[in-house]
């Protein structure tokens, strides 16, 4: 069977969703939408003019560990309209119907005949956090699924048995959203969350934005196949609304506002000063990053002269674009961050700390991305990167002191040490009866006679790009 050549992907649940983002595709491409052979209630195809795109073929466009890479080619054609440049080829724009089961078969369908270079959750969702007004785009740094629980197993509210507590949502897309867009945790479920039925979902997931019917199921499909997604909704309808707020906003308007930031992501995708390569922070930005959102959650200030030339510059350079205030603010946050840590370098600040405090910020304060620009501060994962592999490592970076781990230097893993590292934990998972997954790996890294033996986490996911990258070096090895 030939494979369809697909360059992008969205979705949406019900018609009100998905038909803006096919208007919105025809007007910057210039191309008229057709129809498109798929199990699900509709589906469309856009192609530009120009693009040179067919229906089949291999599409060798991918997203790596560093964001969006084209390896494609594509030879220059005389027909090609201005638009041509604004979309990375054919988008296929799919309407799965309401629900987390349709949305996760049309997805493995899909999947199972194309690798798209990513796929983007369009249309409506319920605000959850406090504060939220109708009409506000959010997108998700991570999903969780909202009414599971298997806590008497030992899994995290949230969580299926056997995956991740979450699934990630892709830095490099997210990277790209425009400026006004909310980032955080979304869940869902298979109910329509309203004042009633909202139980304890705030208390168990405080960090969340919102909640609907689709977004985590197709946060999962992508994750099992290796596509980079998020999703990108408007809040139309409020969950348990605050005395005084208007909690309902017509479906369509909603809508059209996530079609609208829908496309000028993929576009950003496309069309960034540096295509599918995401710009990396420099040293100084990361520890302005840091000290910023330390001194965020210990709520200490300091003069803005005190900060070192260095920092400053980092945050001026992170800061362009947005009101004066905002810089002052976080040139604040900063010395006051320096300041309480020659005090007590005992002090300490958790990777959850960093990444609920810095949800919160870049969406309060619109510290976004803008082209080809990552969204600053950058997630800790991103730091834990940056630090090979070690968080502790970037606190030692801005002058804290940590608990040692295991002793750096004389202890080197190799590409030999990180496969039997892998197939070590799998076996081990395998005679427990349990899914081999990253939490898993972590914990049984953790336990005393293992830690400092195997890698952590962190450093094998960074090895491998990815944890499904790690179980398939094993596999491919056997």
């Amino acid at each position: 069977m030939a494979r369809l050549k697909i360059a992008a992907v969205v979705i949406a649940a019900m018609p009100e969703e998905a038909a803006p983002v096919v208007a919105e595709l025809e007007r910057v491409s210039g191309a008229t939408a057709e129809l498109f052979d798929a199990p699900v209630p509709a589906a469309w195809t856009i192609t530009p003019r120009g693009t040179g795109v067919g229906t089949t073929g291999v599409d060798t466009a991918v997203i790596g560990a560093a964001g969006i890479r084209t390896t494609a080619t594509r030879t220059a054609d005389a027909t090609a309209t201005p638009s041509t440049a604004l979309l990375p080829g054919t988008i296929l724009v799919m309407q799965t119907g309401i629900g987390l089961a349709g949305t996760a078969a049309a997805l493995g369908w899909l999947f199972a005949r194309t690798k798209p270079r990513f796929v983007i959750s369009a249309g409506t969702t319920g605000g959850l956090a406090k504060g939220m007004t109708v009409g506000t785009l959010v997108a998700g740094t991570s999903y969780a699924y909202g009414a599971a629980d298997a806590t008497a197993f030992g899994y995290v509210r949230g969580q299926i048995p056997g995956r991740p507590a979450s699934f990630p949502g892709s830095e490099a897309l997210l990277a790209a959203l425009p400026k006004d867009v909310q980032q955080g945790q979304m869940l869902s479920g298979d109910s329509f969350v309203t004042a009633k039925n909202v139980g304890d979902m705030r208390t168990a997931f405080p960090d969340a934005l919102s909640t609907d019917m689709e977004s985590t199921a197709a946060a999962q499909a992508a994750w099992q196949f290796g596509i980079p997604f998020i999703s990108l909704r408007s809040a139309s309808d409020l969950c348990g609304p605050e005395a005084g707020q208007d909690f309902h906003m017509d479906a369509a308007r909603a809508a059209e506002l996530s079609a609208r930031a829908v496309v000028e992501t993929i576009i950003n995708c496309h069309s960034g000063a540096t295509p599918g390569k995401s710009p990396r922070f420099d040293d100084a930005a990361l520890r302005a990053s840091l000290l910023y959102v330390f001194g965020e959650v210990k709520n200490v200030e300091g003069d803005p002269e005190a900060v070192p030339e260095e920092l400053t510059h980092a945050v001026r350079a992170q800061c362009r674009g947005l009101d004066v205030a905002h810089e002052a603010t976080i040139l604040r946050r900063v010395a006051g961050a320096l300041a309480a840590i020659t005090a007590d370098s005992t002090v300490t600040l958790t990777a959850k700390q960093y990444d609920s405090t810095r949800a919160r910020l870049v969406g309060a304060r619109g510290l976004a991305s803008g082209r080809g620009k990552l969204a600053w501060p950058p997630t800790s994962q991103t730091i834990i990167k940056r630090s090979g592999g070690y968080w502790n490592d970037a606190l030692t970076s801005i002058g804290l002191s940590v608990k040692s781990g295991r002793k750096r230097g004389g202890l080197r893993f190799d590409a030999a040490d990180y496969v039997n590292a892998v197939r070590a934990y799998v076996r081990a998972a395998n005679r427990a009866g349990r899914t081999a997954s990253f939490n898993g790996y972590q914990s049984w890294a953790h336990q005393p006679e293992n830690r400092g033996v195997f890698p952590s986490g962190a450093a094998v996911r960074q090895n491998f790009g990815s944890w499904s990258g790690a179980l398939s070096a094993v596999r491919d090895g056997e």
